[in-house]
Order: C-alpha cells, then structure tokens, then sequence
C-alpha cells in the first residue's frame, strides 16, 4: 500500500489529505503535528480574542476523530518528526507527552508546517502582556489576560 506522510495538519496539511484521499481511497495517510489543535481558523483569531466569537470551539470545528471518519487519515497530535531521510524514506517522529520515539515510513512526503512567530530579541518580550498570534493556544491566553486585566488599549 502506498504511503503518504503529511508534516503538519492546520490548513494545508488537512487539505492535502483530503484532496489525497479524494483522489485514492487505498492510499494509507498519516499527518504528524507537534501541536495539539488541528484545521484551525486562524484568521478567526482576532474575532475571538475581541469577544465576536465567544467560544474557542468555533475555531476548530474538525478534530482528529473528524479526519478519521470523513477521509480515513490518521491525525497524530503532539508529535515532532525530528528527523527525515530520504534515501531509506523514513521519518523519526518524538511523541511530545510521552517522550517515545519511534520511526514511520513514507513513498510521498509533504511538508506543510507553515509559519512561526519571530519574537526579536527587543526590551519587553518577555512581559506578560506580549504575546505571539499564532495559534488557537496563544489565542487563548491573550483572551484570558484581556478577560482578567481589562485593558484599555493595546
């Protein structure tokens, strides 16, 4: 059985295996993500952290459980693949709560990890009213600190 093996799982790595899977239901695919959140909205994140979206939940409306019902993919949250050959087409995966590592292998690989937050090394980074927006995570914590602090501007 062919392998397809999807680093990533927010927008394009979940529309990759769709489509993936659309186009050969024997297809076997896995997509590896190190955070616990998955097919989130991202542009959505501003509407909550104003309160035009009240709950998080709206931001992710599709699970793992989601992915393996509707397209037969198997979501692995909290996983890190730390490592990639290519000539043996395998990939170290670390699982994240448990510290396991193991190896997975792949015919067709897809990087879909998208961006990270630079935070520059500046005076204030590190105060506890500057956050990264990223993530469903970050999200959430800027929405407690606005719900527990109140701020007047930002």
């Amino acid at each position: 059985m062919t392998k397809l093996l999807i680093i990533g799982s927010v927008a394009a790595g979940t529309s990759v295996g769709a489509k993936a899977r659309r186009n050969n239901e024997e297809l076997e695919i896995t997509i590896y993500d190190r955070d616990e959140d998955i097919s989130y909205s991202g542009c959505g994140i501003p509407y909550f952290v104003g309160g035009e979206i009240a709950e998080l939940d709206e931001l992710t409306p599709r699970d793992a459980a989601f992915f393996k019902k509707r397209y037969n993919i198997d979501v692995k949250t909290r996983h890190n693949v730390e490592a990639i050959d290519h000539e043996t087409k395998t990939a170290t995966i670390r699982h994240l709560d448990s510290g396991e590592t193991f190896t997975d292998t792949y015919d067709t690989l897809v990087f879909a990890t998208g961006a990270s937050s630079i935070i520059p090394p500046l005076p204030g980074v590190d105060l506890e009213n500057v956050f990264p927006v990223r993530n469903i995570r970050n999200a959430e914590a800027i929405r407690r600190y606005v719900d527990v602090h109140a701020p007047k501007r930002a």
